[in-house]
């Protein structure tokens, strides 16, 4: 049995001593903690540990089917460039029994359309619209990107081409191939007012017969962007009749998908996106003439024609299957030791590694046969640092072998911290996380321990395991959050990384 299957039984054993005994030893662990604060034989005293520290520059991460995808371009004084781009399969549109358009339609629009996630402020505003801010954005949202979108001419696979039992990965560092044209292009800032989509409805003629207000159904703004109609009409009306539309997978190998990009205009200081483009979509209006036998409300359908009636239709092409991140990174610094600062920051951005008990410090500390009560790794922002993009929770974890460390599956995920504490000018401060277990096995271990370095990294969703078996951490990372804190450098004084044990020895007299 290897060491790392080992590692994972012996963490599922005591998850459930753990969660079957809680319950039933509720007032024994009072009783306990009562009789040890008043017995006289025991003492509880703080060591704090030296720790060696390492930045390291993380060129990829795994970037499909994550929970948010970026989109935009920011520069960080601190961290560097990064734009952010993605692409995505599209499906079919799921209340189309038949995929046809009928006699004499126009196309009207074509739309990609992403809703932001926004917070409603104001339940009244303006003659009762309401009003918006838009969340999960980083940077100058005054400062324009370029946005384009392109075909996407990469085939993206569900299952892994070099073993097609594995599901297929994709990083944020491939390199997709896209259209010779842009289906769209023009300069993109965030807009909470953007709430409202006109579409004018086409005659055969082209003259106008009516104009559509069309809003989100949670009244909510969103990303609208035409598409190149000449294109759309080609492949997706001309073509309908064809049996490239008849399943999913024909559709996927037919048509891609998108490439949505984001490049910098005059300014790189510009602003990223995160999106959950669960409810995005491509949605096509167009109109077309039908009996005038076959409509049940001409009012609201359309207008009488020539031939018939004249009909309002739209159909909806999801985002879905897969979609992927594409991150570009530029480090213009170089982040080398750590000694002095520490960079971590998420999105295929930099982690730090940390190196506990250097030397023969643990066989000494295994020797002094100590309780440990508790185990913290303390982290210090350096609050002159010009980067102001704080995440609110860091992560640690077993960097050498990529699992989750003893707490986690011990204690929960909950139970360890890493929240951001603020001052008391409301200024990020520091990063307190627990890892009171971890400690604990170390210290009492009488075998030879291989220690391994520890990571520390943004947090993402991902990191919580779904189960006492899912001890891997999977590495996506999609918040491109960044911090800067002190390094093990002595010259940071009393603000330096530090280990901090609690522990109880009993007293020799």
């Amino acid at each position: 049995m290897t060491t790392k299957v080992v590692k994972v039984l012996k963490y599922v054993g005591l998850f459930s001593i753990v969660f079957f005994t809680i319950t039933s030893c509720e007032k024994e662990i009072e009783s306990i903690g009562v009789n040890l604060v008043n017995n006289n034989n025991f003492s509880t005293n703080k060591f704090v540990s030296e720790v060696v520290t390492t930045n390291v520059n993380v060129d990829r991460v795994p970037a499909n089917q994550v929970g948010q995808y970026l989109l935009g371009v920011y520069r960080d004084d601190e961290f560097g460039k990064i734009k952010a781009s993605f692409v995505t399969q599209i499906g079919l549109p799921a209340s189309a029994e038949e995929y046809v358009y009928g006699t004499n339609v126009t196309l009207d629009s074509v739309i990609v359309n992403i809703p932001y996630q926004a917070t409603r402020l104001e339940e009244n505003y303006e003659g009762g619209e309401p009003k918006f801010s838009i969340d999960s954005v980083i940077g100058d949202v005054n400062t324009e990107f370029q946005l384009n979108i392109y075909e996407l001419k990469t085939f993206l696979n569900v299952l892994d081409p070099t073993d097609p039992t594995r599901n297929a990965v994709y990083y944020s560092d491939k390199q997709f191939l896209k259209g010779p044209s842009a289906l769209y292009s023009g300069s993109f800032k965030v807009n909470p007012d953007d709430t409202v989509s006109y579409i004018k409805r086409y005659m055969p003629d082209a003259s106008v017969y009516d104009t559509d207000t069309i809003k989100q159904e949670d009244l909510g703004p969103s990303i609208k962007v035409p598409l190149d109609e000449a294109f759309i009409q080609q492949v997706f009306i001309d073509n309908a009749s064809g049996p490239e539309f008849d399943s999913f997978d024909d559709f996927s190998h037919y048509f891609r998908g998108l490439y949505i990009e984001a490049e910098e205009l005059l300014s790189d200081q510009s602003h990223l996106i995160s999106l959950d483009i669960s409810r995005a979509k491509m949605i096509i209006y167009y109109s077309q003439d039908e009996d005038e036998s076959d409509i049940e409300d001409l009012n609201n359908n359309g207008v009488l024609g020539e031939q018939g009636v004249r009909v309002k239709h739209q159909y909806d092409f999801p985002f879905g299957g897969i979609s992927s991140s594409v991150y570009t990174r530029d480090y213009t610094i170089s982040h080398q030791s750590g000694a002095d600062r520490l960079y971590v920051q998420g999105a295929a951005g930099s982690l730090t590694t940390l190196e506990l008990f250097t030397g023969d410090d643990l066989t000494q500390l295994q020797n002094n046969n100590w309780l440990i009560t508790e185990a913290n790794l303390i982290f210090y922002v350096d609050q002159n640092a010009s980067s102001n993009i704080a995440p609110e929770r860091l992560f640690v974890y077993n960097y050498d072998d990529n699992l989750q460390i003893h707490d986690v599956i011990t204690e929960g995920i909950g139970a360890i911290g890493g929240e951001l504490e603020r001052d008391a000018d409301g200024n990020p401060y520091r990063y307190k996380i627990k890892i009171t277990d971890y400690i604990s096995e170390l210290l009492k271990n009488t075998d030879p321990v291989d220690l391994v370095k520890l990571g520390v990294k943004v947090f993402s969703d991902t990191d919580s395991p779904a189960s006492p078996f899912d001890t891997k951490i999977e590495q996506y990372s999609w918040n491109p959050k960044g911090v800067v804190l002190f390094g093990s450098d002595l010259a940071a004084g009393d603000k330096r990384v530090k280990l901090e044990i609690f522990y109880t020895e009993l007293n020799s007299n």
